[in-house]
């Protein structure tokens, strides 16, 4: 027999969730109007063709190469990780797209520093133009990114074991 409180507790919860999400997507929407009215509104119309041509390419970068590179990528991990359990495997492949991301960021800094400073007598160097050894820092980024992943996977493997041995216990 069921409780005629316990039902309606449950519909009551249901729709305050509802209207929580209603009220955040028209907080998102609304957000996004004003950046955009913001955008248009401050953009001359010239520019509007170059940022479109930019958002489209953008758009043919990321479906056309960057899904499917990341897609075949993933699919080789997941036969080198066989052992692992599905969380190490997504903590492995979350590692890898972050330090990619950093490495995309960073390599054309690393190119401009290269043809913008050069050295040895004459070179003219500007010291205050890129400053920093961006080949160096991303070095030493995805070394700590490695031992970062390295030290995660190997906690939850550590803590799926003892949970495994505590359930076999009970």
């Amino acid at each position: 027999m069921r409780l005629p409180l316990v039902g309606a507790a449950a519909s009551s919860g249901r729709k305050t969730l509802w209207w929580v999400r209603a009220a955040l997507g028209a907080l998102g929407v609304a957000a996004l109007g004003y950046a955009l009215f913001g955008f248009l509104a401050n953009v001359p119309p010239a520019q509007l063709i170059g940022v479109a041509a930019w958002l489209a390419v953008a758009l043919l970068v990321h479906d056309g190469m960057l899904v499917p590179l990341t897609t075949v990528v993933g699919g080789g991990l997941s036969r080198l990780t066989f052992g692992l359990s599905p969380v190490q495997q997504g903590i492995v492949r979350g590692a890898l797209l972050v330090g990619a991301v950093a490495t995309l960021v960073a390599a054309p800094l690393i190119r401009a520093q290269q043809v913008l400073q050069p050295r040895g007598p004459g070179s003219g160097v500007n010291n205050t133009v890129l400053q920093g050894d961006y080949a160096l820092a991303l070095g030493v980024f995805w070394v700590v990114l490695a031992v970062a992943a390295a030290v995660v996977v190997a906690a939850v493997g550590l803590y799926g074991r003892r949970s495994k041995v505590r359930k076999i216990r009970s």
